[in-house]
């Protein structure tokens, strides 16, 4: 026991010998390289900000150009319009009508804010509904199929249709046709409206409704042709007319036999 401790000092202390492994350096070279390989997968967060601002602001570019391209073919999908040939166009801002008039063709307007309608000017057939009217001794009759042919003028509908609105030729014409024939009957008996002066309505109605076109529409209007059918009476005084009709055509067999009998016995 004496001898050992200086064996024990002479292997520690001496120089030759290999020392115990330090495991704390090992431990501390092993986690070097893989703290270094996690410090450069880590991704940049100011960099992953700066991705994330430029693709919102890509998005936001891109939404106001779509938005701007649907806003312009909106635009011009609402403001194209087309007047075809006959008519021509009139139009509305905010409801108000305008002073423009445009011919046949492709046009554009405001969008959004102004619309347009289409008029015709060209020679127009309308059929009007019945007429009722009753003649000065009380008797009631019914036009049927009133037909009229009628032009409106370019430089005045703007004016006609400020004072009577889109339907200038039914306030200007056909009521005036209604008017003027219901007066004609009113001052006439059913003989001269069914017969001695039925002639004469179609010109009398006519004249004194250009003359209110005229008053009323500055000559706006023209009236090109005008038929008036004979009235439907009623059916007991049809009857009596046929009769009449009936012996009227047998007086003048009657005086034609006549006559010829004269003439034979001239002859004998």
């Amino acid at each position: 026991l004496p001898g050992a401790l200086p064996i024990f000092s002479q292997v520690a202390g001496d120089d030759n010998i290999d020392n115990p492994p330090h495991y704390q350096d090992i431990l501390t070279e092993t986690a070097e390289p893989q703290r270094q390989k996690t410090s450069i997968e880590m991704p940049d967060l100011e960099s992953c900000g700066q991705v994330f601002k430029g693709n919102a602001t890509c998005k936001l570019v891109s939404a106001l150009v779509v938005v701007a391209v649907g806003v312009t073919i909106a635009c011009v999908v609402d403001s194209y319009h087309k007047i075809n040939e006959g008519n021509v166009g009139i139009y509305y801002r905010h409801g108000a009508l305008q002073d423009r008039v445009t011919d046949p063709g492709v046009h554009f307007l405001q969008p959004f804010i102004e619309d347009y309608v289409e008029v015709m000017v060209r020679p127009d057939t309308f059929t009007m509904e019945d007429v009722i009217t009753v003649t000065k001794d009380g008797v009631e009759n019914r036009f049927k199929e009133i037909t009229a042919i009628t032009r409106i003028r370019k430089d005045k509908i703007v004016e006609m249709t400020r004072k009577y609105g889109p339907e200038f030729k039914r306030v200007l014409v056909f009521d005036r046709i209604v008017e003027e024939l219901r007066i004609f009957c009113a001052n006439h008996t059913i003989d001269e409206v069914y017969k001695t002066k039925f002639l004469a309505i179609v010109e009398k109605v006519k004249e004194r409704v250009k003359t209110s076109i005229q008053r009323l529409g500055d000559g706006g209007i023209e009236i090109l042709n005008l038929v008036i059918p004979k009235p439907v009476i009623p059916a007991d005084i049809a009857e009596n007319y046929k009769q009449v009709k009936v012996q009227w055509t047998k007086q003048l067999v009657a005086e034609q036999e006549k006559l010829t009998k004269e003439k034979l016995k001239e002859t004998q």
